[in-house]
């Protein structure tokens, strides 16, 4: 066996191996963020270069006129053609490492087949475009794309500095670092880590397991089984408006309109960190009190048509996909079974419009909230999927261990979940006569 052939066969061992463990494994993301300020000349120069040689790469892959068989780009290439005006110009890549290379090379590629994939389910597509800038680089491969050095430095391939940056105490020694990926966003740049951590095997069973449902709406945004109600909304900021209407009077592509595109982005970005910690406390909220997690899989996208702007200011679609992955045991409820429209009591169905706030069932005269009844009917259709799907018999009367009549002031005063979400409960069953 050739020396060639050994490596292969060891290189594809270990692949399996990896594929094997992390079978066993969740993955989280660790944000981290450069310090600008502790960068040397020679680091500076070398981070744009390597994110300004990408783009030159990637323009070049994706040109027929030089490069007529992607599958077939060299990822040692040194020497690409740029178009500068109106003629191209042989630029040299000398900061953009072959492991890099090769990594935007194959994200050329993925487009590509994403393309294929789209056009043979019937779907119009048109050819890749030319990027204007590339903003993010796979560093695809641990102790040698990228290398951690402590609690506060990393070292990247083809810069001689250790870089500092921010929030990698958070990676602590139980997590399994991978592929990473280096990001330069609004005149910033960060190291987006994936690792990887074992699975924590519960070790109460089932049956007894805490689990909790609840509602997704526009007008509350959760309601929870235990009667809990959570709202928060983060529109736009003021200034983020007022930097709007400036760029749009702007000659486009013109320097000052650059200027404020950025600072558009920086403002963008604090309004979408809000949002994300917001949901991300959440979960966690959900996830680290509640052993089973339950809800009616809504299609939040179909939801945009008519809610846009209600939507986006809340970014409810991120905790449904959230917990798929914190939770112990997530269990989605088919969205079309109407929860909505079904009693939680007596499981009969009638028609109810959107603007009414209360159900009131004609069959046995059951009032209750209409967000509440939906999370009381997720309840009970997740207590009866996970019954048939572990083969066991959870007692449907589970959804009536908490209620809102049990649960008292203390319960807010300990919900500390986020400034931006208010916390408080469904109503009573004895206000809700006098409002039906």
């Amino acid at each position: 066996m050739s020396m060639i052939e050994t490596k292969k066969n060891k290189i594809k061992d270990s692949l399996n191996k990896t594929k094997k463990k992390r079978k066993s494994q969740s993955a989280v993301i660790i944000k981290t963020k450069i310090d600008s300020d502790r960068l040397n000349s020679n680091t500076v120069t070398a981070l744009n270069r390597i994110f300004l040689e990408a783009k030159w790469l990637y323009n070049y892959i994706i040109n027929n006129e030089f490069n007529d068989n992607i599958f077939k780009t060299d990822y040692k290439i040194n020497e690409v053609p740029v178009f500068v005006k109106d003629h191209y110009e042989i630029r040299e890549l000398k900061y953009l490492p072959s492991q890099m290379k090769q990594s935007i090379i194959d994200r050329a590629i993925d487009n590509i087949k994403g393309l294929h994939e789209l056009k043979n389910k019937g779907f119009p597509v048109g050819r890749l475009k030319y990027k204007h800038k590339v903003s993010s680089i796979p560093l695809k491969q641990y102790n040698n794309t990228y290398k951690i050095i402590d609690n506060n430095y990393i070292k990247i391939q083809g810069i001689k500095q250790h870089i500092r940056v921010y929030g990698l105490e958070n990676l602590d020694s139980s997590f399994d670092p991978a592929s990473a990926l280096l990001i330069h966003k609004n005149n910033s740049y960060y190291v987006n880590i994936t690792a990887y951590k074992n699975r924590e095997k519960p070790t109460v069973p089932l049956q007894e397991q805490t689990m909790i449902s609840f509602d997704l709406g526009i007008k509350n945004q959760l309601t929870l089984s235990n009667g809990l109600v959570l709202n928060y909304n983060i529109p736009k900021s003021k200034k983020e408006r007022r930097i709007q209407r400036r760029l749009s009077k702007k000659a486009k592509n013109s320097k000052n309109y650059y200027k404020l595109k950025n600072r558009l982005n920086t403002e963008q970005t604090k309004t979408t960190n809000k949002r994300k910690d917001t949901v991300n406390k959440i979960v966690h909220y959900l996830s680290s009190n509640y052993d089973i997690v339950i809800t009616q899989d809504d299609n939040i996208s179909g939801w945009k048509h008519l809610f846009g702007k209600r939507i986006e200011s809340t970014s409810i679609g991120g905790i449904k996909e959230a917990l798929k992955h914190k939770a112990s045991t997530f269990i989605p409820v088919d969205r079309f079974i109407p929860t909505t429209r079904e009693c939680s009591n007596c499981h009969n169905k009638y028609d109810i419009k959107l603007k009414d706030r209360i159900y009131k069932c004609p069959e046995c005269g059951f009032i209750i909230d209409r967000d509440y009844n939906s999370a009381l009917n997720d309840m009970y259709y997740g207590i009866k999927k996970i019954n048939k799907k572990y083969k066991i018999n959870i007692p449907v009367e589970r959804l009536r261990e908490y209620t809102p009549v049990e649960m008292n002031a203390n319960t807010l005063e300990g919900l500390n979940i986020s400034p931006y979400v208010r916390a408080s409960f469904v109503h009573e069953s004895g206000s809700l006569n006098v409002l039906a």
